[in-house]
């Protein structure tokens, strides 16, 4: 009985482990896809770019994003109404909890965009 229960166990923690691994890695859960997330913001009027995602989750149930998303500069004399259409956007794709930067056109901080420039 003993040896029944420990392999049951055993089977169990195996099952999970890469699940575990992930979160304590804080990795990308793997019901997220980026791409699919990226292009969803990308659709929203007055996006031009998105850059510097990273997705994780705290403890498998809610799903965290933070990034960097270069907005027209029109749209930027709104700022709360283009995060707001963004966060709802996010949240169709179980997102629930983001930290927008938003950028105007001419200015963008991240390590992709400085690569652009020196192209």
């Amino acid at each position: 009985m003993t040896i029944g229960f420990t392999v049951f166990v055993l089977w169990g923690v195996s099952r999970n482990t890469k699940e575990i691994f992930n979160l304590l890695l804080e990795g990308v859960p793997e019901h997220i896809n980026i791409d699919k997330i990226k292009e969803a913001v990308l659709s929203i009027n007055g996006v031009e770019k998105i850059h510097d995602v990273h997705i994780w989750s705290l403890e498998g149930e809610t799903d965290i994003l933070t990034a960097h998303v270069i907005v027209k500069d029109k749209y930027l004399q709104e700022p709360d109404r283009i995060k707001q259409t963004i966060k709802r956007k996010l949240e169709e794709h179980h997102i629930e909890h983001s930290t927008l930067e938003l950028e105007s056109e001419g200015f963008c901080s991240g390590r992709e965009c400085i690569f652009e420039l020196r192209k």
